[in-house]
């Protein structure tokens, strides 16, 4: 038997690198592009060589301007860039360029929804800039490995939060949030799968020892490429941590900080090496930029880069168009799914069929004009199609044709079954077919009517109105 946890309190802060969705590189001009040949976007800027010298990219450094500015950060008012050096194959000058006690902000937050429904700030501690490195591909079969340098000077912005996730699910919900922002301001592609985010978690534990508190070593995972993956990395280190404290006791707290790498396949975290102090990276100030100065310019074009949030949205979509907390948070994910709900709403549309459609989803919604889409939606409303052969047959037939829906469900013969004699007979046969829900609905049992009405809607072909059978085998089922 798994013994019971003690006490404890989980503390998890993000590091997450975002790359900014410019047309060149951080000090180059080299194109920034995903998927190109290996090693065919490089310079000898980007490649580290001698006597090469770094030029800011303004456009890079405006964007996470704007991203500071939408996470409410206190922005520098002088910046300057510094040297952090480390050895890795795929850094090409032994140094990477990026900011060290002069960041471009600090402070902010980012909101998030907690499992119980309830708002939590997630404090920010620093954004910075760098520039990212090269890309080691290893082989398995034949034990080589190459390196690709295209990604190498691609500009990034580094967001660390403050430790006060409290749970791998909290985690998820602060990904979910940030990734948001990013995909409003259109910083970012925020696509895990091709590396424009990267995720590295700090994970340690609290435990309460009668008064006493024990910390098992801060634990940073590396280079997560899923929301998932966060999410199930985190789950896993968790449950490491209490099996240490299990195994040492209060030695626990002896053990160096480190940092792991997780394996999705075998659903485990592995031991990489000890974590690094900013002293082993020997900072010092980059000679070949100067420090920069934020006047009333800057700081005016990246706040009109801000649109209105996601976290205001939300509220709005609630307040506005009296969807659920839970609606509005879905639609309002992400913008392009946002702004079609409203411009359907916009078309004639009612507010929470529309969002109900649009949250359905599918290539057939997709393909739809948002005038097309508040047209479907208010067939249905009105009754002039029944919801199951809408879905079935109205939808499809309208993405492929612009002729009016009218037309269409005159042509595919999905005029509502309004016959008072044909739903009456179709009833008294589902009541004849269906006993035991028969006796189960006079009984006080409502649930067992919808197997009553699936038996009407099967003989209609999902023509009937739902409201209308209901209503008829309700008058049947009180006789006697």
């Amino acid at each position: 038997m798994t013994p019971t946890p003690p006490d404890h309190r989980v503390l998890i802060g993000m590091e997450v690198h975002l790359q900014l969705r410019t047309a060149s590189k951080m000090f180059c001009g080299c194109p920034v592009r995903f998927g190109a040949p290996p090693n065919t976007l490089v310079c000898p800027v980007c490649l580290g060589l001698p006597g090469s010298l770094p030029v800011p990219n303004r456009d890079a450094i405006v964007l996470a301007l704007s991203l500071a500015t939408a996470f409410g950060c206190d922005l520098a008012e002088r910046t300057k860039f510094d040297r952090k050096h480390y050895f890795y194959p795929d850094l090409t000058k032994g140094y990477q360029i990026s900011q060290y006690d002069l960041p471009l902000a600090k402070g902010g937050a980012i909101e998030i929804v907690t499992e119980g429904g309830e708002a939590k700030r997630i404090r920010l501690r620093r954004l910075h800039i760098e520039e990212d490195v090269g890309k080691s591909l290893h082989d398995d079969a034949s034990g080589l490995s190459r390196l690709d340098f295209n990604r190498a000077g691609t500009p990034l912005v580094e967001i660390v939060s403050e430790p006060e996730i409290a749970s791998p699910e909290e985690a998820r919900a602060y990904l979910n949030a940030l990734r948001a922002v990013v995909q409003y301001l259109d910083v970012s592609d925020g696509n895990m799968q091709e590396g424009n985010l990267r995720c590295e978690p700090n994970v340690n534990l609290h435990i309460d020892r009668g008064g006493r508190t024990i910390k098992t070593p801060i634990i940073e995972v590396k280079n997560l490429n899923s929301v998932r993956n966060v999410e199930r990395a985190m789950q896993q280190e968790i449950e490491r941590h209490l099996e240490l404290w299990r195994t040492l006791g209060d030695r626990v707290a002896d053990l160096p900080r480190g940092t792991r790498g997780f394996d999705d396949v075998r659903d485990t975290t592995f031991e990489l090496r000890e974590k690094e102090e900013a002293h082993d990276y020997r900072y010092f100030p980059e000679p070949d930029i100067p420090p920069i100065t934020f006047g009333a310019t800057w700081r005016a074009e990246a706040g009109a880069r801000v649109p209105e949030l996601p976290d205001a949205r939300r509220r709005r979509f609630s307040t506005a168009y009296g969807l659920t907390a839970y609606d509005a948070d879905l639609l309002c994910r992400e913008r392009a799914t946002a702004d079609r709900f409203e411009a359907v709403v916009a078309a004639g549309a009612p507010p929470k069929p529309a969002a109900n459609w649009l949250l359905a989803g599918g290539a057939d919604i997709a393909r739809l004009s948002p005038a097309r889409l508040a047209e479907f939606v208010n067939l249905v409303e009105q009754g002039r199609v029944a919801r199951q052969a809408a879905a079935r047959d109205l939808l499809p037939r309208m993405a492929e044709s612009d002729s009016p829906a009218a037309e269409l469900i005159a042509e595919l013969g999905l005029a509502q079954v309004e016959d008072a004699s044909l739903l009456r007979e179709a009833a008294r046969r589902a009541i004849a077919a269906e006993p035991q829900a028969a006796r189960d609905v006079r009984d006080g049992k409502q649930k067992a009517l919808g197997a009553l009405m699936g038996h009407v809607m099967r003989q209609t072909g999902g023509k009937a109105s739902p409201q209308a059978v209901r209503s008829v085998l309700l008058d049947l089922l009180k006789e006697p």
